[in-house]
C-alpha cells in the first residue's frame, strides 16, 4: 500500500461502525494489517462454502449478498453499500462461509484477516461489545425481513424493499427518489422469494398506486407514497 493511501485507509477505518471508538494511534496501527482489495463489477469475493477466513468493510462500491440453493435458485440477502461490514459470521464454528459475496459495481475493500481480528477482540474488550452490538442490529434486521415475508403479500413485500433500498441509496429528484442501482425485475424477485412477472405486476400496481414513479432502472419512487401503501396493507 503506498503511503498517500495509508492517512485515507485511517479515516475510512474511523468512519465503520466497528472501530469508530479507537483512538487515532489503535487505527494507525489497524491500518498496517487492513489492506485495500479492489474487485470489478461482477467479480466473485467469495462463494459459499469458501474458507472463513477474513472481515470486510467497504470503502467504496457496493456488494451483493446471495445464497444459492441445490435447484440453482438465488436469493438475494442484502445490497450493501459504503462503511457496510459484512463476512462477520467468520466466526462460526464451520469457518465456512454460508453466502456469497460479489462486487456489483467496481469496488474497493478493507480486509481484516480473520486471526489479527480475533486478536483484536481479546485486546479490545469494548471491540468485542460493539461487534456483538453489529451481529446484533443484523440479526434483528434478517428477523424483520423474515417477519415481513408472513405479514405480506409480493406487492406489501416489494413496497417494504423499494422503501429500505430508497433510504439506503436513494437520491432526491424532482418526481421522487431515485433508486440508482440498475436493478432488474429478476433482482428484485430474488430479493422477495417472488417471480420475476410477479414483480412486473407489482411494480404496476405501485405504479397505479403513485408509489412508483419509475419501474424501470433506475427506479423511482415515492416514499410517502410507499408508507401509505404498506399502512393499508396491514389493516
Amino acid at each position: 500500500m503506498s503511503m498517500h493511501e495509508y492517512p485515507s485507509l485511517v479515516w475510512h477505518l474511523k468512519n465503520t461502525q466497528l472501530f469508530e471508538d479507537l483512538s487515532a494511534e489503535e487505527l494507525e496501527q489497524l491500518a498496517r494489517i487492513t489492506p485495500y482489495k479492489r474487485f470489478v463489477a461482477g467479480e466473485i469475493i467469495y462463494h459459499m462454502e469458501d474458507p472463513a477466513d477474513a472481515l470486510y468493510f467497504i470503502r467504496d462500491g457496493m456488494v451483493k449478498i446471495s445464497m444459492y440453493f441445490p435447484n440453482g435458485k438465488e436469493m438475494i440477502l442484502a445490497l450493501l453499500g459504503q462503511y457496510d461490514i459484512f463476512g462477520e459470521l467468520l466466526l462460526l464454528p464451520s469457518e465456512r462461509r454460508p453466502n456469497q459475496a460479489e462486487a456489483v459495481v467496481d469496488t474497493t475493500l478493507i480486509v481484516l484477516p480473520e486471526h489479527d481480528f480475533q486478536r483484536l477482540l481479546s485486546q479490545y474488550p469494548a471491540l468485542a461489545m460493539k461487534f456483538v452490538k453489529v451481529m446484533s442490529t443484523k440479526l434483528w434486521q434478517s428477523q424483520a425481513m423474515f417477519a415481513e415475508t408472513g405479514a405480506f403479500d409480493a406487492p406489501g413485500r416489494l413496497a417494504n424493499l423499494l422503501l429500505r433500498l430508497a433510504n439506503d441509496f436513494g437520491s432526491p429528484s424532482e418526481r421522487g427518489t431515485v433508486i440508482d442501482l440498475n436493478l432488474t425485475q429478476q433482482d428484485l424477485a430474488k430479493m422477495i422469494g417472488a417471480t420475476r412477472e410477479t414483480v412486473s405486476h407489482c411494480l404496476a400496481r405501485l405504479l397505479e398506486y403513485g408509489a412508483v414513479r419509475r419501474r424501470r432502472a433506475p427506479i423511482t419512487v415515492n416514499k410517502e407514497k410507499l408508507l401509505q401503501f404498506l399502512d393499508e396493507a396491514t389493516e
